[in-house]
Formats: structure tokens, sequence, C-alpha cells
């Protein structure tokens, strides 16, 4: 029993130092994105008996780093847009294919919502750029 404590302990500090040390260090900062569909989800639809459902789809990762932003590959080809908070684009890009980051402007700067468009679903959410 007293082994067993023990080992939790030292995973419990083993974990403690690893976020420590990478609070230290810096590197990208993550990014919580949230999913929607563009199109209106909840509409009733004459010939379906059954309510709509999200489809199961993973919502990919996302990170920031200064101006470069780190992100799944599944994100290739969708449409990147900043929007800032009197809802204009600011920034709008196509992911080129195979990339997993992305050098956003140094001349863009404050707070913006980040959308990644796929198709019918848009990841979003917010960023701070310095």
């Amino acid at each position: 029993m007293k082994k067993i404590f023990l080992k939790i302990v030292a995973v419990v500090c083993m974990a403690f130092f690893a976020s420590l040390s990478a609070f230290a260090v810096g590197g990208p900062e993550p990014v919580e994105l949230r999913v929607s569909i563009s199109k209106k989800p909840f509409q009733k639809d004459k010939n379906r008996k059954s309510p709509f459902r999200f489809p199961l789809r993973q919502i990919p990762a996302a990170s920031l780093d200064g101006h470069t932003l780190y992100f799944d590959a599944s994100c290739s080809g969708c449409t990147l847009q900043l929007v800032d908070e009197d809802y204009v684009v600011a920034y709008d890009v196509t992911i080129p294919a195979g990339a997993t980051e992305l050098e956003l402007p140094e001349t863009i700067s404050g707070n913006f919502v980040l959308q990644i468009i796929c198709g019918r679903y848009c990841y979003w959410g917010w960023i701070e750029l310095d």
C-alpha cells in the first residue's frame, strides 16, 4: 500500500514540475476552439421524422505562439479568418495543403475571433495578438 502511495505522489510531482517547466519555457498557447454549423442546424425538415443531430467530428487542436498559429493537418484547404471586435474580417487566407502552421501578419494586433471554416463547419475561438 505504501509503494502505491509513493508512486502516486511521484507521478503527481512529475506532472506538476513538467507543467511548471513548460510554463517557464513558454511555447505555444493553446486556443480553445468551438464548433458550429454554418447552415441552420435545427431547421425542421419536412421529410425528417427525428430531430437533427450534430455529426460526430473531432474539433482540431490549435495553438498560438506570437504570430505563429499551429493547427492539425486536418485544417489544410480550409479558410482561416480573423474577425475583429467590430465584426470586420481583418485577415482572410486559405490554409495551404499539408500545412500545420501559419505565420500571421505582424501588422495585425488586438483581440480577434479566429475562425477556421471547413465546408459547413466553423471552428472558432478567441485569440489576442500583440
